[in-house]
């Protein structure tokens, strides 16, 4: 198969700012990580980002956003560009999630703002883009994404007699990819419950600063037991999979937790996280042997002391260690997934976002430059 190279872009539900990735891949057995850079938003737009997300907005204000949002992923891919050497003709293409602002897949709805035609202008490199919208147009949660790259990922980068594993993804929201390494066919995956999304709203909210920098804010805290266990018997955390959540889905029932001290705060919500995906793996009839965690979640030291103790007999790896940096996993992925798209390769299935097509089906839309 054709070998391309291809950049990915991610602006995820964490809000900190853009990952990029810079891959080489045919989309499915010949992967090649090359280089990665991060942009953070500078404060004021992430303000402006939060209040899309948190408020009703006009339709000039979000129109406005969502094209500083991609001069600003225009300006990351030309400065990689220059900083490299690189010239725009050397990348076939740019895989570009975008910034989801709504995602309620219950009503057909899914909308990530993004300027594919602007980036492809600015950039002069052809952009795929809109992922989610055709796997909800047929009936699919538009998310998880992300798990047919953990497989090939994992296929091509791990060495290990573990066959059945797992791949616990913590940004905003948590989501896990589960597979026979040796088997594309076993892929699964789902949302687990929220991620980092609570966490850092309410560090900004009590102290400003952006998250718990390694988590020992949340490792210094006890978590309220009773309080976590009501909050678990709500509906969300026991559903049928496939299922896929917004960040907002969870502001109402974790509402009770933002009136405890801030580290006990921080520590119930990780109790929960690690109760949520107990919860969820109970519904399989096959555990995983082996977690690998990337997202920002990783980073934090108590979230993955919650984890760890919940799981006595499955070992919790941050990715980290198998020399792959778990910051750009998303980044990679809306690369290799925009080179899916040029081979015509799926990228949803049944078993990771609901849809129906028993092979999948294809996603994403391509901008020409």
């Amino acid at each position: 198969m054709k070998k391309y190279r291809a950049i990915g872009l991610m602006s995820g539900t964490s809000m900190d700012g853009i990952d990029l990735a810079f891959i080489e891949s045919d989309g499915k057995d010949y992967l090649k990580l090359i280089n990665q850079k991060y942009q953070p938003y500078e404060n004021n737009f992430k303000e402006k980002l939060f209040k899309l997300i948190n408020n009703k907005q006009d339709l000039i204000t979000i129109k406005s956003a969502e094209n500083e949002l991609t001069l600003l992923h225009c300006n990351i891919v030309n400065n990689f560009i220059t900083q490299n050497n690189l010239s725009a003709s050397a990348i076939d293409i740019i895989g570009f999630h975008g910034h989801t602002v709504c995602h309620n897949p219950r009503n057909s709805i899914t909308w990530q703002i993004g300027n594919a035609d602007l980036l492809a202008h600015k950039t002069s490199i052809d952009v795929v883009a809109d992922f989610r919208i055709r796997d909800v147009t047929l009936g699919g949660n538009g998310a998880p994404l992300v798990p047919i790259y953990h497989f090939y990922l994992f296929k091509n980068f791990l060495q290990t007699s573990c066959e059945t594993i797992g791949v616990l993804n913590i940004g905003g929201v948590s989501n896990i990819t589960l597979f026979n390494i040796n088997d594309e066919n076993s892929l699964c995956g789902f949302d687990v419950c929220f991620g980092n999304a609570p966490l850092d709203d309410l560090v900004k909210e009590k102290i400003n600063e952006n998250f718990d920098y390694d988590g020992s804010l949340t490792a210094s805290g006890f978590a309220d037991i009773n309080l976590a266990n009501q909050i678990l018997q709500n509906p969300l955390f026991h559903e049928n999979f496939p299922r896929a959540f917004d960040r907002q889905d969870f502001v109402k029932i974790l509402e009770p937790i933002k009136s405890l001290e801030l580290k006990n705060a921080l520590a119930t919500y990780s109790y929960i996280i690690a109760h949520a995906l107990k919860i969820a793996l109970s519904k399989l009839a096959i555990q995983p042997q082996i977690i690998f965690v990337c997202g920002g979640g990783r980073k934090n030291f108590g979230l993955m002391s919650s984890l760890q103790n919940q799981f006595k007999n499955i070992e919790i790896i941050n990715i980290d260690k198998l020399n792959i940096d778990g910051d750009f996993i998303e980044a990679q992925a809306f690369g290799f997934l925009a080179i899916r798209h040029l081979q015509n390769l799926a990228i949803t299935f049944p078993n990771t976002t609901g849809i129906k097509q028993i092979n999948g089906s294809q996603g994403g839309v391509l901008y020409r430059s």
